[in-house]
């Protein structure tokens, strides 16, 4: 059977075949296997079904849409996705709290929720699960919550901002939301930082995130956070 590339991989070159799905494992990729053979069963996650020949992990492939390239679907904005964004945010938690994979964490974190990692339904008005969980590592829920806070909503507009970041809140349910604001202000800097250094080393997909601007745009993006933190922070206790 032939494989197909999927679109999105800016990273890794991912491939279906079938229903299954073939990648290369990352840095993590023994912890990953242990949290997806973890969560077999709950469908917001693929199944880890062994190995190919030449190494790469054989995944199961979940259909529907990825928002992998803007314009997003209108939908995915919607409050109503973001709270199944939320929700399945917090199934997954809950799942690994007080796991051994937790280790003496709150619970074991995704550390890359974005829609360009989610599945959701063709019409985008439902996240059924998660994909790309290469930096999957023990964590605290807030770095979760903020990462979503980060990446799932219209930062630019606090009109817009704010109901989304509700929308959110109120799918995970209850949470110390305290340490939001510096929480997506810590995970920004990681990450434009961090583009930049493996770029300056060498790495290719850094290098055309680069190219791409990411780190600029983060950098913006983190400013805003910034001049904005305390009425952010306020509509963040609220909405939790």
């Amino acid at each position: 059977m032939d494989e197909v590339k999927l679109q999105g991989g800016f990273v890794n070159v991912v491939v279906r075949r079938g229903d299954v799905v073939l990648r290369e494992g990352g840095e993590r990729a023994a912890f990953v296997r242990d949290v997806l053979i973890d969560l077999d069963g709950w469908p917001g996650a693929p199944r880890f079904l062994g190995l190919e020949d030449d190494g790469r992990e054989r995944l199961s492939f979940i259909d529907g849409y990825v928002a992998w390239e803007r314009p997003w679907k209108p939908a995915v904005t919607s409050p109503e996705t973001l709270r199944s964004v939320g929700r399945l945010v917090r199934e997954f938690h809950d799942l690994t709290a007080g796991t051994a994979l937790a280790g003496d964490q709150e619970v074991v974190c995704h550390n890359d929720l974005s829609p360009k990692n989610t599945v959701y339904t063709t019409d985008g008005t439902r996240a059924i699960a998660f994909i790309d969980w290469d930096l999957a590592a023990p964590g605290r829920r807030i770095h979760d919550i903020a990462f979503t806070c980060w990446q799932y909503a219209d930062l630019g507009d606090l009109n817009r901002v704010i109901p989304q970041w509700q929308s959110l809140l109120a799918g995970y349910g209850p949470a110390d939301t305290t340490a939001l604001i510096p929480s997506i202000l810590h995970w920004q800097a990681r990450a434009a930082n961090g583009i930049d250094r493996a770029a300056t080393a060498g790495n290719p997909a850094m290098q055309h995130l680069q190219q791409l601007g990411i780190p600029e745009d983060i950098r913006r993006k983190h400013e805003w956070i910034r001049m904005n933190a305390a009425e952010l922070q306020e509509a963040a206790v609220q909405g939790g």
